[in-house]
């Protein structure tokens, strides 16, 4: 049996992203578990909304364990798309 070796992805406004574009990822194999896109301002700015409160009334489920090192990527991603602005 073969097996496929396509990279996993998820789909966030019409577009497939992979694992790198999410600041939490439990489970690369599985991208329904995958949260908190990145992959430009305006989602890196709906992450920290989520991190920080609830976001459009819907609080992320993150564990507390995690939340430090996904806030850590958010924060990497904000200051990398803010350095491609300049």
């Amino acid at each position: 049996m073969q097996q496929d070796h396509q990279p996993k992805t998820k789909e966030v406004d019409g577009k497939e992203y992979p694992a790198s574009e999410f600041a939490y990822v439990p489970d690369p194999e599985k991208p329904s578990t995958w949260k908190l896109p990145i992959f430009d301002a305006h989602h890196v700015g709906g992450a920290l909304a989520a991190m920080t409160n609830d976001y459009r009334g819907n609080p992320v489920e993150i564990p507390e364990r995690d939340r430090k090192a996904v806030m850590e990527k958010i924060m990497a991603r904000r200051d990398e798309l803010e350095k491609g602005r300049r």
